[in-house]
């Protein structure tokens, strides 16, 4: 099969389409398209190097690639399911806040696919202000040519969720400024949505310090309906976890192991990280998941010897 008819088939089979492959390639869609046509005037060489070398990466990619189960109904994420129904249904606001790793996140994202109406941004460093998260959150509801300017977001946005009866998550809210928090209680109450803010401990702490009635967190410390803490991951997780993965949950050797790496800090996400790379060690030697592959694994992974 020639180079050209190995590229034509690809965006004729659907996976891309021309413009993605060029990216993908890192060659310039007007050119490639004048190469699959044979009417490209340049150095052939130019195109076909880098597709040869995109070829042969994408190949190296297939041999060596697990795909990682997508998401595992594990009890954090139902503890965490639990806190977003409720912030909807009241409507309320919710905090869901602990240590990273745990699930989190992937709780949420999962919330999100299965549920009509549910929106969520992550806030960052350099998306923290009031205009900056107002402006992200109005580019997930859908709000095209979003203004920059806080009044006519914030406008727009109570605008459109209004009689939604939808949920709003913040992920990563720890970095949200006392402003931002504010604003977010107004719109909450004025358009009778839940939201929930998700993060590490300080989204806690922070607003906790509104039980002093003095204190600038009073208003939004008496607006949360719920408050969820996940200060680590449960031998329950882990052993979702591992029959996720076609693991024996009953060999005690294999879970205390497992355990000792998933319940500490960030320890679902350090597991996950472990069981990938012993599943790709597996899959090329034609062989099942060990105990002692990801011990291998761990070691790779945390420079151990």
């Amino acid at each position: 099969m020639t180079l050209r008819t190995q590229v034509s088939d690809l965006i004729q089979s659907g996976k891309y389409t021309q413009a993605e492959l060029a990216r993908k390639i890192g060659v310039n869609s007007g050119a490639l398209s004048a190469w699959l046509n044979d009417k490209y005037k340049g150095k052939a060489e130019s195109i076909e190097t880098p597709i040869k070398h995109w070829l042969e990466l994408n190949e190296r990619k297939t041999k060596i690639f697990v795909e990682a189960p997508n998401f595992i109904n594990i009890p954090t994420a139902n503890k965490v399911f639990n806190s977003l129904d409720m912030a909807r249904v009241l409507p309320t606001m919710v905090t869901v806040y602990g240590a990273s790793g745990v699930g989190k996140t992937k709780a949420c994202q999962a919330y999100r696919e299965n549920n009509p109406n549910v929106w969520m941004i992550t806030a960052s460093p350099a998306r923290a202000t009031l205009s900056s998260i107002l402006y992200e959150l109005a580019l997930e509801l859908g709000i095209n040519d979003a203004p920059r300017r806080k009044d006519r977001l914030s406008r727009l946005i109570v605008k459109k969720l209004k009689g939604t009866q939808g949920l709003v998550i913040i992920d990563e809210s720890d970095h949200l400024p006392y402003d931002a928090l504010e604003e977010i209680r107004i719109i909450q109450e004025e358009v009778e949505v839940g939201f929930a803010l998700i993060g590490n401990d300080k989204v806690y702490n922070r607003i906790q310090g509104g039980v002093n009635q003095a204190h600038e967190f009073a208003r939004l410390w008496s607006r949360i309906g719920k408050n969820t803490p996940i200060k680590a991951s449960s031998k329950g997780d882990i052993k979702a976890i591992a029959e996720a993965w076609g693991l024996d949950s009953d060999d005690k050797d294999l879970m205390n192991v497992l355990n000792s790496i998933g319940t500490k800090a960030g320890g679902l996400r350090a597991l996950t990280q472990y069981l990938r790379l012993a599943a790709i060690t597996a899959k090329g030697q034609d062989s099942a998941i060990t105990l002692d592959l990801i011990l291998t694994a761990q070691k790779q992974m945390t420079g151990g010897n």
